[in-house]
């Protein structure tokens, strides 16, 4: 497998503002919540065994729980109140605590349960949505956040782990708490029932009201946890630069006000949030005063038919009515915050931003590499273009070099030939066929691409090697970075090969990891070789040696070069000159010195630079 550009690319350039793709994707903006209600619905389908489990477990643990008051309050009644009979009395304590013990068994059983079903709901998740992530076009990264993207891969799904973790077993046992308790309160006495649910119509009323607030301080909290996330991923990569330009002040007086935005969303959240709590702990108060007062009274105006034991009951009972009612209202804005979260995440689901694959894709064996463009015309955003009528072939086995100023297209070449990007008319084409016609993985195994900033992953530098072919050899990898001059420093390297590579690979210097791209780049043995500048950062005795390998790698293949340093491609077999957002001269070094042109004007004015270099360090 050829290595690619999907990750140095991001890495080396951000498109300008300006050039922000032909997709419109609005990542604030909500879906439904009930169409993603029902598309949680629909990941827990394979769970359904493992939660009717559960449920069988919590619907004993609450039928365990409702049946305690009456227990206990028959056995005040019946043994304290009314005859002490202390043997009988000790009889129900023991059985009581059998209902306790075994009510706690049943819900330990149902939350080991849940604790794996909503593990694997979440795994389902980062799954799905990493691998549409990988198949995202770069228009997309362009456009998105890279803290925005890992807050709703992260964050925003973590919140729906919280919210069935702990809301599937809230709401059923709180919703069947509730149902046993009104049915054992009804039983016991009607009038204290109605003591206890006079308050219920009030809480319900709170809890939809306040919910809708929660909903909406949910969205804009977790939009805020994004932004803070990408200021931080931005400032910790541009670290080098914002010292180097002595702008910490400034950069942290930046930070100050997104960190400011996520706090305040923050505080606004958990506000609505905990409003709940006190609320129903006054509606439980309420109606415990109104059982203790009405049943009071009753005993005293009616012993026969009341008794401490019932009051002792419906005390319990009401506080064992109230508690689901606020968990229940605390979940329910646990809930609000999930979907808002699920909404996030089924936005990247959602996005159609791909590279369409072809219905009948053709083979791609027996490759030989011609490259050839027709009249391809390209914009980031429609009615700015970046490329007009680039034509131009390139067979296998030449060099075709590409220059011009900055902000040209050539790297946008290079990305369309990757299909990184649809062009919008014309066509490329790799053998005489459309690049739409392959399959992208074997259109990209054709390409070897090094870029100026290459990309390594935190592993070993064996690991980052064979990355883009895992099944050579480590002779052949040993052959491949000699051939680029890698393997002396990697030997020298206390572990070799088996050095361990930080993030991006910046415990090895700029040169080094240039090196170690090109050596990944000959291990892969593209049809195509592309080299942006691949040389410029090595230092110039390292670069002879470089030369000379790629000119033996080159050999057979087709190789575009994009040069910044034009003495680096004055035998290339052709130059494309791009300005303008087209190709303005095209021919060897010597024809287009001799047309006295742009390209002619362009290389005077580098050459006379490196002399003013050259002068100024002698």
């Amino acid at each position: 497998m050829a290595e690619t550009a999907a990750h140095e690319s991001k890495t080396t350039q951000k498109i300008r503002p300006g050039n922000r793709g032909h997709h419109h994707m609005n990542f604030e903006k909500p879906k439904d919540s009930k169409a993603s209600r029902t598309r949680l619905l629909r990941y827990m389908k394979e769970l359904t065994p493992i939660l009717l489990g559960s449920m069988v477990f919590l619907v004993t643990a609450v039928l365990l729980q409702v049946a305690a008051p009456t227990v206990l309050g028959n056995a005040i009644t019946d043994h304290l109140e009314r005859s002490l009979d202390l043997s009988a009395f000790l009889r129900q304590m023991i059985i009581l605590s059998g209902i306790y013990l075994s009510m706690f068994a049943s819900r330990a059983v149902s939350s080991v349960m849940i604790a794996h079903a909503s593990n694997r709901l979440i795994y389902k998740m980062r799954r799905d949505g990493f691998e549409k992530l990988q198949r995202l076009s770069l228009s997309y990264y362009d456009r998105a956040g890279v803290g925005d993207i890992i807050s709703r891969m992260t964050n925003d799904i973590e919140t729906v782990y919280n919210a069935f973790s702990n809301g599937f077993s809230s709401v059923l046992s709180g919703t069947l708490s509730i149902i046993g308790t009104l049915a054992a309160m009804f039983i016991l006495n009607i009038p204290l029932s109605f003591a206890v649910l006079s308050v219920v119509p009030f809480a319900l009323l709170f809890v939809v009201l306040l919910g809708r607030r929660v909903k909406v301080r949910a969205l804009e909290n977790q939009k805020q946890v994004g932004g803070l996330n990408t200021a931080i991923e931005e400032s910790v990569e541009g670290m080098k630069i914002i010292q180097t330009f002595h702008q910490e002040q400034k950069q942290y007086e930046g930070f100050s006000e997104v960190n400011a935005r996520a706090r305040d969303a923050a505080i606004d959240f958990f506000v609505e949030s905990y409003k709940m709590m006190p609320m129903m702990e006054l509606m439980n108060g309420i109606s415990l005063a109104l059982v203790v007062a009405i049943g009071g009274t009753l005993v005293i105006i009616s012993p026969e038919l009341y008794s401490i034991g019932l009051i002792s009951a419906f005390i319990l009972y009401a506080r064992q009515f109230f508690e689901p009612i606020r968990q229940l209202s605390n979940i329910y804005n646990m809930l609000q915050s999930a979907l808002a979260g699920a909404e996030r995440f089924f936005q990247i689901i959602d996005t159609d931003d791909m590279i369409s694959e072809p219905e009948h894709p053709v083979t791609a064996e027996e490759a030989r590499g011609d490259v050839a463009f027709e009249q391809v015309d390209f914009s980031y955003v429609t009615g700015t273009p970046v490329l007009e009528q680039i034509t131009f072939s390139a067979s296998s086995g030449s060099v075709t070099a590409i220059v011009g100023p900055t902000g040209a297209g050539k790297t946008t070449i290079i990305n369309l030939l990757n299909r990184f990007y649809d062009v919008d008319a014309g066509r490329i084409t790799v053998d005489g066929r459309d690049i739409r016609d392959y399959r992208l993985s074997d259109l990209r195994a054709m390409m070897g691409v090094v870029l100026q900033e290459p990309f390594f992953f935190a592993g070993s530098i064996r690991e980052n090697l064979m990355y883009g072919r895992l099944e050579a050899s480590e002779q052949q990898m040993i052959e491949a970075a000699t051939l680029a001059n890698a393997h002396h420093f990697i030997s020298c390297l206390p572990e070799g090969y088996d050095t361990i590579l930080t993030e991006r690979g910046m415990n090895l210097s700029q040169g080094e990891r240039q090196l170690l791209a090109i050596a990944r780049t000959i291990l892969a043995d593209p049809k195509i070789l592309i080299l942006d500048e691949a040389t410029s950062n090595i230092d110039s005795l390292t670069e002879a040696h470089i030369q000379q390998a790629m000119k033996h790698l080159m050999t057979g293949k087709t190789s575009l070069v994009i040069a910044h340093r034009l003495s680096t491609i004055k035998n290339a077999d052709q130059l494309l000159v791009i300005h303008d957002h087209t190709i303005i001269e095209q021919g060897t070094h010597q024809e287009l010195m001799a047309q006295q042109g742009f390209y002619s004007r362009l290389y005077s004015i580098q050459f006379e630079q490196a002399q003013v270099t050259e002068d100024m360090s002698i």
